[in-house]
């Protein structure tokens, strides 16, 4: 279940609701939103289990931790930590909240280490459980520094394409955002273009 979860069900909500969202249409920010928030919660609860191949159904049983090391839990949980981290990042990115670069920078750094430390494992012993850990460490590590390198206003910008003015008057307050004039005059486009 954790495996559809991760693979497929949050993935295509997310999809989803990021489309929506861009169109316009009622609803799409919640969809974005639930779907991340949930795939971030997947990494963060249970990425121990889901990096070391354990069911949901067997996560409370002692015998499924046995023939795993202390230090790979450990690691398992670093990572899933990282992952949720780097997910909120890119949430609160899309929606322009406050702290959205630092989540960003903070996970994808965690991630950074863990991908040093999993490569090195790789090196030494080629274990199956670093290469699944390593695939989902590279992936979200390259969507972590690509949201960091988009402006913030990018997803504004595809969304209100039509609307220029409230565009430009975002890209000014990006560059003074404690400007309270800038801001006034960003609420004014904002109101401007929900009026239209």
């Amino acid at each position: 279940m954790m495996k559809k979860l991760e693979l497929y069900i949050f993935p295509v909500t997310f999809i989803i609701g990021f489309l929506i969202y861009f169109m316009d249409y009622p609803f799409g920010a919640i969809i974005t939103i639930l779907s991340l928030s949930g795939l971030s919660c997947l990494y963060f609860y249970f990425g121990f289990a889901l990096f070391n191949k354990i069911s949901f159904r067997r996560i409370f049983k002692k015998e499924s931790y046995q023939s795993i090391s202390t230090w790979r839990i450990i690691g398992s949980i670093a990572t899933g930590i990282s992952i949720s981290i780097v997910l909120l990042g890119i949430l609160y990115r899309i929606f322009r909240w406050p702290f959205g670069n630092e989540m960003l920078i903070i996970g994808v750094n965690f991630l950074n280490v863990v991908f040093i430390i999993g490569f090195i494992k790789i090196i030494k012993g080629k274990q199956p459980f670093y290469k699944r850990l390593l695939t989902r460490v590279v992936t979200f590590g390259l969507l972590g520094y690509l949201f960091l390198s988009l402006p913030s206003y990018t997803f504004l910008a595809l969304k209100y394409k039509n609307h220029p003015d409230y565009i430009e008057a975002v890209k000014r307050l990006d560059q003074d955002p404690e400007n309270l004039e800038l801001q006034k005059e960003e609420q004014i486009e904002y109101d401007k273009m929900i009026r239209e």
